[in-house]
């Protein structure tokens, strides 16, 4: 009996202290694919050298037909369509340098060699919807207090680009989103906007139940293409908010730059506001430099450790991408290898890496068994110190080890989007946040997430809707009650409201957990106005300024007035203790315009408890025309007006005496005009002098001359 014990108890010791051991202590490198070609991801060349021969139907194509795959083309100048048709290609969609092409599997090489342009061909990136699997998140987050004092999102325009708009049809007719604020529907799949998820009329339900009266634009997507040519559509239509609740992985490494992120910058310069899902990966994301202390070939997660454990509780997928420090091109080759809790290599990734394509690896695996899995990365050529590497798991299956910072997918690293993290409606008030909600730093340093919205909501269309997908919308409608009640607020201003007045959480200041703190509009929003007693004025004139702020209904405190005045004058700065809900306070200042001041336009800027004041912010100063003369001067064969100083404009006109205009000259910053009449006839002519400033004529004379030659 004693012995069974003994013998038991050094099992289960040796179990436990052998849970992170790897099957080997030698684990031989796989061969490398035999096949290989400089424009064609190595991945996409073996599925179509090893694919089924057989015919088979497409639903574009809608019969059956030569077995054809669908590749996004990277070209370097616009392709020959003819060249393409030549090889049985199809040009699905096209959005600057890509295009998205239905090819003849077996006429992929012919393509790459053949045609002129192009520079690479690759499988389309993969679109994560970022979700966890009447909103509960409008009062938490105060939206409807906003709603009841009438601000609802009116004229404000939303675009919801997504995945899938399934059940939108029941959600209409059961009047969970009101049909009539549905301004556009558009498919850039063409496989129908309500075939496949209902991700996106979750998001839609959401930002209609925050902001009821905001338009909806409703696009469905399937890769980047579809997504430019979404946001190339939504600038044409003047949409003013876009959310996306979608990520996408190996299109940059976490840095803000690539072809997508770079749409989200592109809304953004034309004044709109990018708000995207943060991502669910803090749990499923691993980011650190390469290390091999053993020279084996085998990168180290961990010190010590060569692999990262997966844990697959129940059959699902496994959907692993890695990619490293080396974009957009890389001669540093690492492949990716997926090994079955028995130890069997069950997939791997081994794309060639020789200069000319993306530091890219990706597995899309089905386990049909339960239990912990492997991942292991091979460096198969490195000249680069301290390059680094990532890996997110798509599918969501925690990475044992897991680096949560820097699991921001892309485009919400971009600089212009605002990235959205989760918290639990259920625990709003205290946090923590959601503990897979995806965590900054991008992987160039800046703070991300901007700000956390809520999460785990009931919904129509999905019945429990968590992740950030669904923290993002919030934000999204919470926008639009801001702007509908600033309409002439730039994205950046309406992004700065956001975050002021968001609740901070963590540690102090914004932080890459929370960014700038949980969102709140319960406050509601301070107010402030600025008025300047004259738009124009000149040199030593007195210009008085007054500020109005007025405390929202459901704040009281103290207001903070800044104030950076032109002319390099000392900012004005003033504090009101004890405002109490609803009420206006004012503030006036003079000062005169120096005499030294040249004519043009000078600004004022400045804030109320860092909210921007709005109202007048600019005056244009002109010449001091009571001291300006004017002088008619005969010289030689010519008539010359003298000004004292110089004008922005003057025109001169000459006319006879019947009224007839003989002549007309202009000067820009100039003292001088000049009649010559030396084909004139001796007599007596009427002169007309104009002086403008800003498109207005701000001073006038009239007289007449006579010529004697």
């Amino acid at each position: 009996m004693r012995k069974s014990r003994l013998f038991f108890g050094v099992l289960a010791s040796f179990l436990i202290g052998s849970a992170h051991l790897s099957f080997s202590e030698n684990w031989p490198a796989p061969p490398k694919p035999s096949v290989y070609h400089p424009k064609i991801e190595t991945a996409l060349l073996i599925e179509a050298l090893t694919s089924d021969p057989s015919p088979v139907a497409h639903p574009r194509e809608g019969a059956a037909g030569v077995r054809a795959t669908t590749v996004i083309i990277e070209s370097e100048r616009p392709l020959d369509k003819s060249l393409l048709e030549g090889l049985g290609a199809h040009i699905e969609a096209r959005a600057e340098n890509l295009y998205r092409v239905r090819v003849p599997t077996k006429n992929l090489k012919a393509l790459a060699e053949s045609v002129p342009g192009i520079a690479f061909i690759r499988r389309p990136r993969p679109l994560v919807a970022l979700e966890a699997r009447s909103s509960e998140g409008v009062l938490p987050t105060g939206a409807l207090l906003l709603q009841g004092f009438g601000w609802r999102g009116q004229n404000v325009k939303i675009a919801v680009i997504d995945l899938g708009f399934a059940q939108l049809s029941r959600a209409k007719k059961s009047k969970i989103i009101n049909p009539d604020v549905i301004v556009d529907e558009q498919d850039y799949t063409r496989t129908g906007l309500e075939t496949g998820t209902a991700h996106g009329t979750g998001v839609a339900e959401i930002i209609h139940a925050m902001a009821p009266q905001a338009w909806l634009y409703l696009k469905k997507i399937a890769d980047e293409i579809d997504l430019a040519n979404a946001v190339d559509d939504a600038i044409a239509q003047g949409v003013q908010i876009i959310n996306y609740s979608v990520g996408v992985a190996n299109a940059n490494f976490g840095d803000g730059t690539g072809f997508v992120a770079g749409l989200a910058d592109r809304a953004r310069a034309h004044g709109i506001l990018w708000v995207n899902a943060a991502g669910n990966h803090a749990q499923s994301h691993w980011m650190g430099t390469f290390s091999d202390r053993d020279y084996d070939g085998w990168l180290e997660f961990a010190p010590d450790r060569e692999e990262l454990l997966i844990k697959a509780d129940f059959p699902g997928s496994i959907e692993l991408y890695l990619t490293w420090d080396d974009w957009p091109r890389t001669g540093q080759d690492f492949d990716l290898f997926l090994y079955d809790p028995q130890g069997r290599l069950v997939a791997s990734s081994q794309n060639y890496q020789t200069g000319s394509q993306e530091p890219t690896e990706q597995i899309e695996y089905v386990a049909w068994a339960p239990g912990t899995y492997r991942a292991r990365v091979l460096a198969r050529r490195v000249s680069k110190a301290n390059i680094r590497l990532k890996i997110f798991n798509l599918s969501q299956q925690a990475l044992d080890p897991n680096v949560p910072e820097g699991s921001i997918l892309t485009p919400a690293d971009a600089r212009g989007a605002v990235a959205v993290g989760a918290i639990s409606v259920r625990s709003w008030k205290t946090g923590p946040q959601e503990p897979f909600s995806s965590q900054g730093p991008t992987s160039d340093g800046r703070i991300k997430p901007d700000i956390a919205g809520p999460d785990g909501v009931s919904s129509f269309a999905l019945t429990y809707f968590s992740g950030t997908s669904a923290s993002a919308p919030h934000v999204a409608g919470a926008a639009a009650l801001l702007l509908c009640q600033h309409p002439s607020w730039t994205a950046e201003q309406l992004q700065r409201a956001l975050e002021v007045q968001a609740i901070d959480m963590g540690v102090p200041g914004k932080d890459n957990i929370y960014g700038a703190g949980r969102l709140d509009l319960s406050l509601g929003m301070i107010q402030a106005r600025r008025t300047i007693s004259a738009k124009q004025a000149k040199p030593g004139d007195l210009v008085t300024v007054t500020i109005a702020a007025t405390m929202p209904p459901g704040l009281f405190g103290g207001l903070e007035l800044r104030e950076e005045l032109p002319w390099d004058l000392p900012p004005v700065s003033f504090t009101w203790p004890v405002v109490h809900p609803g009420e206006t306070k004012s503030f006036t200042y003079e000062l005169r315009v120096p005499d030294t001041v040249q004519p043009g336009v000078y600004r004022w800027s400045g804030t109320v408890n860092n909210i921007t004041i709005e109202g007048d912010n600019a005056i244009t100063i002109g010449s001091s025309t009571e001291t300006m003369t004017v002088t008619l001067v005969h010289w030689r064969d010519a008539v010359r007006v003298q000004f004292s100083e110089p004008v922005e404009m003057a025109r001169l006109y000459i006319y006879d005496l019947r009224g007839a205009k003989l002549f007309e000259s202009a000067v820009h910053a100039g003292m001088m005009l000049e009649w010559r009449p030396q084909r004139r006839a001796n007599g007596v002519y009427l002169y007309v002098i104009e002086i403008e400033q800003d498109n207005r004529v701000i001073q006038r004379k009239l007289g007449k001359f006579i010529v004697l030659k």
